[in-house]
């Protein structure tokens, strides 16, 4: 497990065991979220979260989208590249 970001009480973490898709655990005291970095619609996407705001829950859906890009180079480090990453933009 590689913490990779910290936001206020939240650690960003990629299991080194995990799979595709690519995706970060959110972890605090009082809850956790996973989230791909990319959904269907090519943006990040909240697979489940508990113990968070859904105030809290947009605000570090921003902090992926801001940071989503280190993120996925976080995750081919240690997963490696297996799988085609597409943006809405492409």
């Amino acid at each position: 497990m590689a913490t990779i970001h910290r936001f206020h009480e939240f650690r960003f973490v990629i299991h080194s065991n995990d799979h595709d898709p690519a995706h970060v655990h959110l972890i605090s005291g009082d809850g956790h979220a996973k989230v791909q970095l990319f959904g269907t619609d090519g943006v990040p996407q909240v697979v489940r979260a508990s113990g968070i705001s859904q105030h809290k829950l947009r605000r570090l859906m921003k902090e992926v989208l801001e940071n989503r890009e280190e993120f996925l180079e976080r995750w081919e480090e240690i997963h490696g590249k297996r799988e085609k990453h597409e943006t809405k933009a492409e």
